[in-house]
């Protein structure tokens, strides 16, 4: 008890120096506590103020990686990790703990705009590094080619096209997935069961369980069918950031082979 109250107590004036804008000296004295209490998390935040504020950056993320491996499903290391990141402008790094603060937070609407900002930038940027990829041409250095002989053009033959191909699929509707029912309560509306929408979801089929769920909320209005929305649009909002990642991937293989005649 007398070593938490102590741990307590250094934790009340470091937070005093902090307020008090004494931050070289609040930095130095957080080396000092955390020798005799190296597992507090809230000591190694606060030292992470400090150093923030001193502008050492370099420092605080490393520090915030380190917190991060030991509480991996901190609300706030991961926001701390995400901005720390964007303000470098490190935006792959950025745009990974953005979506897992998403997931933790799924009511962070700050973090969602600026997951959709981090998107748009990361396909601008690589559609403009890949245009940079293209073979440059320079007319002067074009070789002038001799014009050639009038050659005397072959007699064409009279060529009949054929009559275009039409594709008739009947009017018989899409199979629904294997075990759904067919008890749609609204004309036009096939499969608008929580059975079907559950079935769509095991297969991966996630826009069409997504409008099953959309519809079957705005009838019950039940909270299972919103959890259920909201945990599609995180799987969605991931897959959109795989692609990404994997254009980043070739670009970067793009950048690697360079000057090569496969570029």
């Amino acid at each position: 008890m007398a070593a938490y109250q102590s741990e307590r107590e250094q934790l009340a004036q470091l937070e005093w120096l902090f307020e008090q804008k004494k931050f070289a000296e609040g930095l130095a004295r957080t080396e000092d506590v955390l020798r005799e209490f190296p597992a507090s998390f809230h000591l190694k935040f606060l030292r992470y103020r400090f150093l923030r504020q001193l502008q050492q950056n370099v420092e605080a993320l490393q520090l915030l990686r380190e917190m991060h491996a030991m509480s991996g499903d901190n609300i706030m290391v991961v926001r701390e990790l995400a901005d720390l990141n964007f303000q470098q402008k490190q935006f792959p790094e950025s745009l990974l703990y953005y979506k897992k603060l998403v997931f933790l937070d799924s009511f962070n609407t700050q973090a969602q705009e600026r997951l959709k900002l981090l998107h748009e930038r990361l396909e601008i940027g690589v559609s403009d590094r890949l245009a940079d990829t293209k073979a440059e041409f320079r007319p002067e250095s074009a070789p002038i080619a001799e014009p050639a002989a009038a050659m005397p053009l072959p007699q064409t033959e009279t060529v009949t096209e054929p009559p275009p191909i039409t594709l008739d699929f009947g009017e018989k509707p899409a199979s629904p997935p294997a075990g759904s029912t067919a008890g749609g309560e609204g004309a036009g509306l096939h499969f608008q069961t929580e059975s079907a929408a559950d079935l769509y979801l095991q297969q991966d089929m996630l826009r069409e369980a997504l409008a099953i769920y959309k519809n079957l909320f705005e009838k019950t209005g039940r909270s299972d069918h919103f959890q259920k929305i909201q945990t599609i649009l995180q799987r969605l909002r991931a897959e959109r950031g795989d692609r990404v990642i994997e254009r980043l991937q070739r670009f970067l293989e793009l950048l690697q082979r360079r000057g090569s005649p496969i570029v």
